[in-house]
């Protein structure tokens, strides 16, 4: 026996209903979507497979609760209201799951709204994990440059070309990262050069293939002060996506800020060379909290001009 038409959409409108609740962090009310559902399959005579649909369900209630423990700690260790979590959680969210990919996003969400130190210690418990260690131990130097502690951020480099924490094709790639920013900083501290040795075989994370970007120059929009420009420090990057910190003094630019808006033809400054390329705002909020606050944190995504 087949179940009608009429029940199939109405299992589908509302298996619809509990992803959307879910995209938006309304974790507790998807869980309630669910229990409903699971009640609807369990009194329906039409519906024969229901132990099937209820294993399923009960798969998906598994998620929502791992995912609502993730985001309840969340809460209680950054200082953002729930709509500021998950603006960063559907921005930079790798959608592979996982204690430590949420583990990351956290650590990123409070980088992007300014909070350094509670970053810095987050990305410290990520460097043990394959999947995010070089993400992160570039975050970690992002976090002592946002702060201006440059000798700090030299200083953590020295460290872990002393202890061996990171693998040595991943030091180079920080080392590259670090000793670009420094060189732009105006300093001039050469830092060493890990040895690589030839008979050690390495493939590359596709993270390291990924370009680094350091600063991105935002001009205003106006005819009237096309000419005025702001440098802003890339404050996190994930991919494509960066997010960048503009201080309140800007408040002319940021008056230009809209989510959705689209800057061409925008200087980029990397590890290793300068680019002009459009970026696409994705989100811009005010930091309410921390050293940051009165401050705005505006999240773009670098496009591929044809």
């Amino acid at each position: 026996m087949t179940i009608p038409d009429k029940i199939k959409q109405e299992i589908k409108k509302r298996l619809q209903e509990i992803e959307a609740y879910r995209s938006h962090s309304l974790f507790k009310e998807a869980r309630f979507r669910c229990q409903e559902l699971a009640a609807l399959i369990r009194k329906t005579p039409a519906i024969t497979d229901k132990q099937k649909l209820l294993e399923q369900l009960w798969g998906k209630v598994k998620k929502i609760d791992a995912e609502l423990k993730t985001f309840d700690a969340f809460s209680e260790s950054v200082e953002m209201s729930p709509v500021e979590q998950a603006v960063v959680r559907q921005l930079f969210t790798s959608g592979k799951g996982g204690k430590s990919s949420a583990a990351f996003e956290t650590a990123a969400a409070m980088l992007v709204f300014g909070q350094q130190s509670a970053a810095l210690k987050a990305f410290h418990e990520l460097l043990d994990d394959d999947t995010h260690r070089i993400a992160a131990a570039k975050s970690i130097i992002r976090c002592y440059l946002m702060e201006g502690q440059f000798q700090k951020a030299a200083k953590q480099y020295l460290t872990w070309f002393k202890d061996d924490r990171l693998p040595r094709p991943m030091l180079v790639s920080v080392r590259i990262f670090l000793q670009a920013a420094l060189t732009k900083k105006g300093y001039k501290q050469q830092l060493p050069e890990p040895v690589m040795l030839e008979e050690i075989q390495w493939a590359p994370e596709p993270e390291l293939e990924e370009s680094d970007f350091l600063s991105i120059v935002l001009p205003y929009m106006t005819k009237q002060m096309i000419a005025k420009q702001v440098l802003l420090d890339v404050n996190f990057q994930r991919g494509k996506m960066i997010n960048c910190i503009v201080p309140k003094a800007e408040a002319g630019l940021i008056g230009f800020l809209r989510p959705g808006s689209v800057f061409r033809e925008v200087q980029i400054n990397g590890t290793d060379m300068i680019t002009f390329c459009s970026v696409r705002l994705s989100e811009v909020s005010n930091i309410k909290v921390g050293r940051h606050a009165g401050d705005t944190t505006i999240t773009m995504r670098v496009l591929d001009d044809d």
